[in-house]
């Protein structure tokens, strides 16, 4: 794109469903905010250690995570998860406020240059019951189960929101945080060949289309 861009891989066909949550939003002048995608294991065994040793020394952030029915298994997996499966995307939503359109060899978008981000439940990553997307779990390798599910006394009318545009995208909303979001299609297409993250992604090798 000839400028410095922050790459958040995923799945070539979680891409797509991204992209269509994507236009949704921008047809109602918002757009997503993403946090992010893949994830290396090695992070995520970190976060994971932080969060015990932190709930081990506070009682009140172990009260936290642990208040029935969830537990710290719901806010940061102890083994490979989607993030690292490439499957999954942490993600806000935000009112577009200015934008442009710009191009990239033959092809146009358009470029956010200024947003305000909207409200929502916690600060992103909040990783307690206070994040919580539905009142009870939801089997999280279900694509169908969180349909008939009650949302959380916390979720906003942003949060909704941000779930209907991906959920009629195609993709599948984590129960314990209501900005993640997995596309279920994409992890079953690559079957046992999915990644486990053992690797950090150092370059990019993409460069402006012809």
């Amino acid at each position: 794109f000839s400028e410095n861009q922050y790459l958040m891989p995923v799945l070539y066909a979680m891409s797509k469903k991204i992209c269509a949550a994507q236009n949704i939003a921008l047809r109602n002048g918002q757009c997503l905010k993403l946090y992010e995608g893949f994830r290396p294991f090695k992070t995520q065994t970190s976060i994971c250690k932080a969060l015990g040793d932190l709930m081990d020394s506070n009682d009140e952030v172990n009260s936290y995570i642990n208040n029935y029915p969830w537990g710290k298994g719901w806010f940061i997996s102890t083994g490979i998860s989607n993030h690292q499966r490439g499957c999954a995307i942490d993600v806000s939503l935000v009112n577009i406020s200015s934008a442009e359109f710009k191009s990239c060899g033959n092809y146009s978008y358009l470029q956010v240059t200024g947003y305000e981000e909207f409200e929502m439940p916690t600060q992103m990553h909040e990783l307690s019951s206070l994040a919580v997307a539905f009142a009870f779990p939801v089997d999280s390798k279900s694509k169908t189960d969180w349909e008939s599910s009650t949302l959380s006394d916390s979720m906003n009318d942003a949060a909704i929101t941000l779930q209907k545009y991906c959920t009629s995208s195609g993709l599948t909303p984590l129960a314990s945080e209501w900005w993640h979001f997995n596309d279920l299609d994409a992890r079953e297409s690559v079957g046992q060949n999915s990644s486990k993250g053992d690797f950090f992604i150092t370059e990019s090798y993409s460069r402006i289309p012809d």
